[in-house]
């Protein structure tokens, strides 16, 4: 049995909330692709991998996933 690794974003699942996930067909526009969500975003995975994946890493120690960074780069 390995150890899981998880990185939430700080903005959108603020609770580190692993949501129960089902597989279902892709629809067009979905965040995350063939599985349901509910909008909170998580990476299974080291620092390096949330990083090359676009997530960022502030220097407050947050981490932001892409979806939250383009939001908050659409309203500067």
């Amino acid at each position: 049995m390995s150890v899981q690794k998880l990185i939430f974003c700080d903005i959108c699942n603020p609770q580190c909330m692993k949501p129960i996930e089902f597989r279902r067909a892709p629809r067009e526009g979905e965040r995350s692709g063939r599985r349901i969500t509910d909008g909170r975003s998580w990476i299974e995975g080291e620092l390096r991998t949330a990083l090359e994946n676009g997530w960022i890493y502030t220097n407050e120690g947050k981490f932001i996933c892409p979806t939250c960074l383009k939001k908050q780069q659409n309203t500067l």
